[in-house]
């Protein structure tokens, strides 16, 4: 593997990286007002960024040519409505089943 694909791989698995800061924000916050649900709140946050994180994976491997930020129009709406069908499943799918 080439120098230049692997940091590309290490900066895209990255790319939801503002959601999981967004998530800490969070549970710092719960923390401090309500210091006896940083249990439960902990809990259901990991489940949600992991279950988001695996149905974006889910879609990638999936659909690998499918990349929205190279297509145009109806093709690129379709990408996105599809890649949010994945995304919201495996949130729901882990949301109920754990």
């Amino acid at each position: 593997m080439s120098v230049s694909r692997f940091i590309n791989l290490k900066f895209d698995l990255l790319r939801a990286w503002p959601w999981l800061f967004l998530a800490g924000v969070m549970t710092v916050f719960i923390g401090i007002t309500s210091p006896h649900q940083l249990g439960v709140l902990l809990w259901i946050l990991t489940k949600v960024s992991l279950a988001a994180f695996l149905g974006y994976w889910i879609y990638r491997s999936l659909h690998p040519y499918a990349r929205v930020h190279e297509l145009t129009g109806e093709e690129r709406r379709n990408a996105m409505l599809v890649r949010a069908i994945y995304v919201g499943a495996a949130i729901i799918a882990l949301g109920l089943g754990l």
